[in-house]
């Protein structure tokens, strides 16, 4: 049975080997390993294993890793996923990037919670382009108002767009 470490080493040499044939920069890439369920024991393998990014889509999961991982300094949460914006307080505490706000009041009250932060919250905006009811997101037509919205909070950083 391979060990997390093996399956880490045979991601980034696929990532290595896409980046050298599109002539990207390798280092350019960052490595998000989503964590959710996954057990502290997991995490605390992978990031002995070189991985420092990590991503979680439950508020309290999130919450409990980053305290009881909190010894490892350069370990770095992402939220991934819909957050509803009673969750916000618990993830911007801990959250250094929150992978899908999709619209005005959760960017709002992103902004509120993170006020006393070192840094601002990095946001990336997810955006509904199939206009897919199932999916989450901004429609396309609403997304340069709340574009502005969110350059207009303090505390956010917005550091692009995702979709799904």
């Amino acid at each position: 049975m391979s060990t997390i470490a093996e399956h880490l080493a045979e991601v980034r040499a696929r990532i290595r080997s896409a980046a050298e044939r599109c002539g990207r920069d390798p280092t350019s890439i960052t490595l998000l390993a989503v964590s959710k369920t996954k057990p502290e024991s997991a995490v605390l393998e992978a990031y002995e294993a070189g991985q420092r990014a990590f991503g979680e889509n439950y508020a309290q999961e999130l919450e409990d890793k980053s305290k009881a991982l909190a010894h490892l300094s350069d370990l770095e949460w992402h939220f991934v996923g819909r957050l509803q914006s009673n969750k916000a307080k618990v993830v911007a505490r801990t959250a250094r990037l929150v992978h899908a706000v999709d619209g005005e009041k959760l960017a709002r009250e992103l902004s509120k919670r993170s006020i006393d932060r070192e840094f601002p919250l990095e946001v990336l905006v997810e955006v509904n382009v199939g206009g897919e009811a199932s999916k989450g997101g901004v429609e396309p037509a609403a997304l340069a108002p709340l574009l502005s919205i969110i350059e207009s909070l303090p505390s956010l950083r917005l550091a692009g767009l995702m979709s799904i």
